[in-house]
């Protein structure tokens, strides 16, 4: 890798859609790119590790405001990281509940997914849907 990557190959390297750079540049999550003299940016291994860390984030259900949060508390490693554990805390009891919604679901369907009528109007995946 070079000392410098185009938005391209930062792209590639990150595995993030280059528009997805774009607007986590323009919204303040990474940093700023410098301006070669043509006008390109140039990216370099710091805004490669920050979007692996956004990356990260996002594929565990944080949004954006989180993330923001997330970093600035990384950019100062002396920090207690008591505001870290909280959030993730928080996190983790929203995807819990997540799990219990995603469980009822589940368990609805699949009763639902046992019909073995042959007509609509005798059907269980409709008449279930009917009375829900």
């Amino acid at each position: 890798m070079k000392n410098t990557l185009t938005i391209k190959a930062l792209s590639e390297a990150s595995g993030i859609h280059l528009e997805t750079i774009r607007f986590y540049e323009k919204s303040g999550l990474i940093t700023p790119a410098k301006r070669a003299d043509n006008g390109y940016r140039q990216f370099t291994q710091q805004q490669l590790d920050e979007l692996k860390f956004i990356k990260t984030c996002r594929s565990l259900g944080f949004d954006l405001e989180e993330i923001k949060t997330l970093l600035r508390l990384q950019a100062n490693p002396q920090t207690d990281c008591t505001d870290a554990n909280a959030l993730a805390t928080q996190h983790l009891h929203l995807i819990e509940g997540k799990i219990q919604e995603l469980i009822k679901i589940r368990d609805l369907l699949q009763g639902m997914s046992q019909c073995d009528n042959h007509h609509v109007e005798d059907c269980l995946v409709i008449n279930t849907l009917k009375k829900a």
